[in-house]
């Protein structure tokens, strides 16, 4: 009888590892994507858009994103920046068949807490409201309409709490149902807090992952280890890789983590092997990512099949013709897997 019940209970906690897995584990089998299908797609910052802004990498831009001239209230209302028209006229003179798609920022924290917590909870509220309003879907749809944009993109930094996200993930999906097939909708994450619902997943056409602000040990800025790590998170909550675009920065970060951000077009010639430009004016040491990183961050996402890149921002490269040009690494490592 001894040997009975132990053996029942062998095959009972096989039963519960196995519905432990399969009920834990959100895995989703991805969509395989063809190199030459893999995005490239950059954000544009409105106020680079002047005569200095250097056209020469666009050809190997399949998607643009917009972004800093256009924000909703907490009333549900899409308000455009007074030089929001003349910024989309300037882009669209120098597509050639990129999609484009605009960026819309929600409201902004007012709280005066040096809690980040309680920052990013008052910044939640007012984006709440905004999504409960009953007035931002038909607000976006309009927007979108008007100016021929292929579709929306949200930079939500950062819902925390649960109702924060059910608000957000409801909002989502009744956007979608009202977009249709017409646009797509996109939005910028992070590995660290991907609390999305099945469904606002199914109902997102595509993710940038925010894989930068972020340091290893050494104080070393998005590393290749870290987007590694962030690509695992994205793949072991169930996401498509090909909705993925694995985000890259081309700027630095001090080591240190303060509040500073170079761009590297203005550094590429004096970093050191480990792309760490000493400041001498700040005392601080600033971690790049080199044209190395960036073409075997970019071999690694086609590897794993993820959708694309995405690049933070478009106007911190080099121009073109520079043999140290970040896009160039993404391209070479592109044409290189469609051969």
């Amino acid at each position: 009888m001894r040997r009975i019940l132990n053996f029942l209970s062998v095959i009972l906690c096989a039963i519960m590892v196995l519905l432990c897995f399969f009920g834990c584990s959100h895995k989703t089998v991805s969509t395989p994507v063809d190199p030459q299908d893999f995005r490239v797609t950059a954000y544009i910052v409105s106020d680079r858009l002047d005569e200095t802004f250097d056209a020469s990498n666009l050809d190997k831009v399949t998607d643009i994103i917009l972004f800093g001239n256009a924000a909703y209230d907490e009333n549900g209302k899409v308000n455009l920046s007074d030089s929001f028209d003349s910024d989309v006229d300037f882009l669209r003179n120098l597509m050639t068949n990129q999609r484009f798609y605009l960026n819309i920022l929600g409201p902004s924290s007012q709280s005066q807490s040096d809690d980040w917590n309680k920052q990013m909870y008052d910044l939640a509220d007012r984006n709440t409201a905004a999504f409960e309003s009953g007035a931002l879907e038909t607000e976006i749809k309009d927007v979108l309409s008007k100016y021929n944009f292929d579709g929306v993109v949200f930079d939500y930094e950062f819902p925390l709490r649960k109702k924060d996200w059910k608000s957000f993930d409801e909002f989502i999906i009744r956007l979608d149902s009202v977009l249709g097939d017409d646009y797509k909708i996109g939005m910028s994450m992070v590995g660290w807090n991907l609390k999305q619902s099945k469904e606002a997943m199914d109902a997102t056409d595509f993710f940038e992952v925010m894989s930068y602000d972020l340091w290893d040990e050494n104080g070393n800025h998005a590393t290749i280890d870290i987007a590694k790590d962030d690509i695992k998170q994205f793949e072991k909550k169930g996401y498509d890789k090909s909705k993925l675009d694995l985000g890259v920065p081309f700027y630095a970060r001090p080591t240190t983590k303060d509040a500073y951000w170079y761009e590297y077009k203005y550094y590429c010639d004096d970093l050191d092997e480990n792309g760490l430009y000493n400041d001498s004016e700040t005392g601080l040491t600033f971690s790049f990512n080199t044209y190395d990183v960036i073409k075997e961050k970019t071999e690694i996402a086609l590897e794993s099949g993820m959708g694309g890149m995405m690049i933070w921002h478009y106007s911190c490269d080099t121009p073109a013709d520079n043999e140290k040009s970040l896009f160039d690494a993404i391209d070479s490592a592109k044409q290189s897997a469609i051969k």
